[in-house]
């Protein structure tokens, strides 16, 4: 289902509660993460670092030119909630 998806254009995301060494491994067995994506550090990310990094030290507004930096590299976000 991802190599469909991955033909079809679409960038495969995986969110989930996992620690992030378990989410890479996952990941990268099922083909979400790539080689060249794993050299690269902003491709997997924690939920509270993400967050650490996207919203100000008040969580009420989005930093976009962090967002931007991170969210066309991200491919797993681990040890995800809902605020993340």
């Amino acid at each position: 289902a991802v190599a469909k998806c991955k033909r079809a254009g679409i960038c495969v995301r995986m969110v989930t509660g996992d620690n992030i060494l378990t989410a890479r491994a996952i990941a990268t067995e099922c083909g979400i993460l790539t080689p060249e994506d794993l050299k690269n550090p902003l491709s997997t990310m924690e939920g509270p670092e993400f967050s650490a990094r996207v919203w100000d030290a008040k969580n009420q507004c989005l930093r976009r030119d962090e967002m931007n930096k991170i969210w066309p590299s991200l491919r797993v976000l681990a040890r995800s909630s809902p605020k993340d």
